[in-house]
């Protein structure tokens, strides 16, 4: 595979860190929407059905694009790919902030959907071309470290910006800051010179697409992809749509806690990361055990928190908090799976195929549960309870228990081969 082996090594770390920072923008913008669920009920008049729309349209979108952006990162390079997400980004927050039809909304969504799928597999690539062997597997668990942080910012600091200076106030910041990274990131990537991460310019469009369809066919391709489903879909649903809201209606926590639990996500997150991305270099079998630790616990934690009596004890909470957590990084460890089984030439190709499995599953998910809601007559905030999220995660657990299950069968299908890589 291609890489920065000739360039300064101060500038193989910065392509690094920009890309981490542009994951961070991307996350600001997934989550935000989310974050600033109760003011934009308020604002717009929206149901549950309709907040559920958002999120849905979002991860379509997003799940949609991850093999064309796969395609384009082989042919165009990660450099161009992650530069016109970010440019995409900032064009649907500023759509949201000034926007004032449900309409004009959906789109904004959409298009933040777009960005944020050429954000990731584009970061995850120009980190594997940049960082020695040896530091891909923690570069990449760092990517999701940094991007989770962006719930921070959107949980406390863009609520709190929207209340003091109003909404389209508080998104044309968003969109400010995400041009600045875009702007930073076109200095830095110019350094590079030629793109190592553009594997396929030479190839033709049909090669590009026959290279595709070979990794659809990669066993491989669809146990890494699996992996990060059942590792991310619940995470993913929680910070996008029904997070905030399951937190204040349904655990009864206020909005200081919302944003205390938020923000304990991406510090677990950033621990488990680090851990995770030293542990596994050179255990290819343990990322396996991991991806099926973390949805066990995740299962486990969800569980005890929707059964148990009201109120929620705190002690619970933490619990969840810390599966959900580790459900981040433990999903990226797919990434590393799927590098060591697909020949390079596919690499960008088969990581969109496995982003797409945490978000498809997250789309079902946040779909079911505004459908569970609305069937309870939980049509909007202000009548929802734990009780009725009690019931509506129950078609979460079960696509968890689902998706372990296939992994297990299509572990013990490749694992023997993924030992060998």
């Amino acid at each position: 595979m291609p890489r920065l082996q000739n360039s300064p090594r101060w500038l193989r770390v910065a392509v690094w860190a920009i890309a981490c920072i542009a994951y961070l923008a991307a996350i600001m913008s997934r989550t935000s929407l989310s974050a600033t669920a109760a003011i934009a009920s308020d604002r717009f008049a929206l149901t549950s059905g309709d907040l559920a729309t958002f999120g849905m349209l979002q991860l379509i979108v997003y799940a949609g694009a991850q093999i064309p952006a796969g395609m384009l990162i082989d042919r165009l390079g990660g450099r161009a790919v992650l530069l016109t997400g970010l440019v995409i980004v900032a064009g649907s927050q500023l759509l949201i902030g000034f926007g004032d039809t449900f309409a004009t909304l959906l789109i904004a969504r959409a298009f933040a959907g777009l960005g944020d799928a050429l954000v990731f597999p584009s970061a995850v690539r120009l980190t594997a071309v940049s960082l020695p062997t040896r530091w891909i597997s923690i570069g990449t668990q760092m990517i999701g470290v940094v991007g989770n942080f962006g719930m921070v910012v959107t949980a406390t600091p863009l609520v709190l910006l929207v209340d003091a200076a109003g909404w389209p106030a508080g998104y044309a910041v968003m969109a400010a800051f995400t041009g600045i990274v875009a702007l930073v990131a076109f200095g830095i990537l110019q350094g590079m010179g030629k793109d190592p991460s553009r594997t396929a310019s030479g190839e033709s469009l049909g090669s590009v697409l026959r290279g595709t369809l070979e990794s659809l066919r990669q066993g491989g391709a669809w146990l890494a992809f699996t992996g990060h489903l059942m590792a991310a879909a619940a995470f993913t649903a929680f910070v996008v749509t029904w997070g905030p809201l399951f937190l204040e209606h349904g655990a009864g926590l206020d909005a200081g806690g919302i944003g205390l639990f938020l923000l304990a996500i991406p510090f677990v997150g950033m621990v488990a990361g680090t851990l995770l991305g030293r542990v596994l270099v050179g255990r290819p079998r343990l990322r396996a055990r991991v991806l099926v630790g973390s949805v066990v616990s995740q299962i486990v934690a969800w569980i005890l928190v929707l059964t148990w009596p009201a109120p929620t004890p705190i002690a619970l909470l933490v619990v969840l908090a810390l599966c959900t957590g580790v459900g981040g990084p433990a999903s990226l460890t797919a990434f590393d799976i799927a590098r060591e089984i697909i020949p390079g030439n596919l690499a960008a190709r088969a990581n969109g195929i496995v982003n797409t499995g945490g978000f498809s599953g997250a789309l079902v998910i946040i779909w079911l549960t505004g459908v569970m809601l609305t069937a309870q007559g939980a049509t909007a905030p202000g009548s929802y309870s734990m009780e009725a999220f009690g019931i509506a995660f129950i078609p979460m657990l079960v696509l968890l228990a689902v998706a372990l299950v296939v992994f297990l069968i299509l572990d013990g299908c490749y694992g023997s081969a993924k030992k060998r890589a």
